[in-house]
């Protein structure tokens, strides 16, 4: 192992813990990789930085644009709507139809605005059917998953992948190259789902306890100078009946039990549990002051919102976001899956997952609606584009497909005509586009693929690929593909799909070339494990039913440990068929 190599490998190892741990942003983690690769003199600047003008960042941000604003528009809602079926139906035929819907719309939309479309069919649906969202939530979100990986726009992870593959030498991928594999692997997934769901899909009663608790925010009321509640005792201050539930009090001696007969005073900051509906309750009762509510800013419009992975917010204390936010939004409650202490909200450090309960004005509720970092759901009277707008959208959408798919331009050229071709028509303006594309996401897979590429140059890869070799290699061609779709999908978990492709990609063909095999099929093996791994509820589509299906880690173990074996089999299957070695 020569210096450089260690150098490389040690680097991946910070990223991945840095990635991991969240303890500075992503895309801080991103940047940090390219600087330490071009100041350490393993790769010239250029070479650095080559992974942000590659064409997959053009082609990311463009189906990030149209697909946010068609999501926006409600246009894929009334399709979804129309595939999804109406009423009558068993819960069984209502998941196959729910899921297919998710699978088809996400081959042409990014996955997570399938699922942010999607959500409320589901739960329509599951109200219908009287069971609960969670049997109908978790299901649409794989699919959309396991439809994404059938296109080469439909996921992050095949848009960097064919990025990655094309500065290897490699023929790019075409847009339907995935397309037999990623129908095999739907078709498989649904019929799982459909008669096996029963025994890890969870089915928690509506309304029970548990699902109950699930739905409630940690809230901090603050007893003010002057408050008509000083001086008064707990338990005569009506917080059950407004739907609070108080947990804890704390005074300026320390944090004591919250006793119904024990008095508050100025200063006191009472920690309760409290339902959405509960703090707009709160934040209107002119006798409590919700602590993050601005005095003079009066809340117009409350709203959920979830952060998304990667958002720049996590690592962040609510305090913190507050002061960014303010004085437009406030941010009330926190609700975290798992999280039993009680702590002031303000103190909390943010993550991925968190859901925020959010109080302000019309304004300051769009500037949130427009960072992508942020899905914001429940919001009243929510501004968007019109359904007209949508199929505005929809229509520049199929016609850069078309175009690209007949080799009349290459896909960045066509997508990025359709977004220029819809500001130019006057449909929505630059700002307004800039602000759709999760930038901290671009940054990530920029760095990412100089990693990749440095891996490539120093040897990194072919050492690491001798290592597997000399182990695996002796079990067969079979186990070492296996080998390289389990360790792309444990990536996947600690890391995001893309990350993990670009980790891994180079390992892939690096092997290829000891093995004097096809580099090709390695690859595409390596890029779609990367999207079907559904273990861990870490990618954005998952983590926007998480909170609203009410389930808990273990549930996405449970179902997604089998559902991955059984798109892996299919993948190990196929791919040396269709791309043989």
């Amino acid at each position: 192992m020569t210096v450089e190599i260690a150098f490389v490998l040690l680097l991946f190892v910070a990223a991945a813990v840095l990635l991991v741990t969240e303890l500075v942003p992503p895309e801080v983690t991103s940047l940090g990789l390219v600087l330490m690769l071009a100041g350490s003199g393993v790769m010239t600047a250029e070479e650095a930085f080559r992974g942000f003008a590659s064409e997959a960042i053009v082609v990311l941000a463009c189906v990030m644009i149209l697909s946010r604003r068609l999501s926006e528009s409600g246009a894929m809602h009334g399709l979804s709507s129309w595939l999804a079926g109406r009423k009558g139906r068993s819960p069984a035929a209502i998941v196959a139809r729910l899921m297919a819907s998710s699978a088809a719309l996400s081959m042409v939309f990014s996955n997570t605005s399938t699922t942010a479309v999607m959500m409320p069919i589901a739960s329509d649906a599951a109200d219908k059917a009287k069971v609960s969202p969670g049997r109908f939530m978790m299901p649409m979100a794989f699919a959309s998953m396991m439809g994404g990986c059938a296109t080469l726009i439909g996921t992050s992870a095949n848009i960097a992948a064919n990025g990655v593959i094309t500065r290897m030498g490699l023929e790019p991928f075409h847009l339907f190259e995935f397309f037999w594999v990623g129908i095999a692997v739907t078709a498989a997934g649904i019929v799982t789902v459909v008669l096996l769901g029963n025994h890890f899909i969870p089915e928690r009663e509506r309304g029970s306890d548990r699902e109950i608790r699930e739905d409630l925010f940690l809230a901090d009321l603050i007893v003010v100078e002057g408050s008509k509640v000083a001086e008064t005792a707990l338990g005569d201050l009506g917080l059950p009946d407004l739907g609070a539930t108080p947990l804890a009090i704390d005074t300026e001696e320390g944090r004591v039990a919250p006793h119904g007969r024990r008095k508050v005073h100025a200063g006191d900051h009472i920690l309760v549990h409290a339902a959405a509906s509960a703090l707009a309750r709160l934040a209107a009762d002119d006798r409590f002051h919700l602590d993050g509510v601005a005095e003079d800013a009066p809340a117009e419009i409350t709203a959920e919102a979830i952060l998304l992975p990667g958002s720049r917010w996590t690592g962040l204390s609510v305090a913190g976001m507050r002061r960014r936010l303010a004085p437009d939004v406030s941010v009330v409650g926190v609700r975290r899956a798992g999280y039993e202490r009680v702590a002031r909200v303000g103190l909390m450090r943010l993550r991925a997952g968190d859901i925020l309960f959010l109080a302000g004005n019309r304004e300051g509720m769009e500037r949130v609606d427009d960072d992508v970092d942020i899905y914001l759901s429940g919001r009243s009277e929510p501004v968007a584009p019109s359904r007209r707008e949508g199929w505005y959208t929809l229509s520049a959408l199929f016609a850069a497909i078309a175009v690209s798919s007949l080799g009349l331009l290459p896909m960045g050229v066509a997508l990025l005509s359709a977004v220029m071709a819809l500001v130019l028509a006057g449909r929505f303006t630059l700002r307004d586009a800039f602000s759709k594309v999760s930038w901290h996401i671009l940054i990530l897979i920029g760095g990412m693929s100089g990693l990749g590429l440095a891996m490539l140059q120093t040897g990194a890869a072919d050492w690491l690929a001798e290592g597997i070799l000399h182990y695996v290699a002796p079990l067969g061609q079979t186990a070492v593909l296996i080998m390289l779709s389990l360790l792309t999908i444990l990536l996947t978990q600690a890391l995001s799909n893309a990350a993990a492709a670009l980790t891994v990609l180079p390992v892939a063909v690096a092997i290829a070339s000891g093995l004097g095999v096809d580099p090709r099929p390695l690859a595409v093996i390596v890029t779609l494990s990367a999207s079907l791994s559904f273990i861990a509820p870490l990618e954005p589509a998952l983590l926007l039913v998480y909170g609203k299906g009410h389930y808990r880690l273990r549930d996405f173990i449970l179902a997604g440990v089998p559902l991955t074996a059984v798109s892996v089999a299919i993948v190990l299957l196929l791919v040396p068929m269709l791309w043989p070695l």
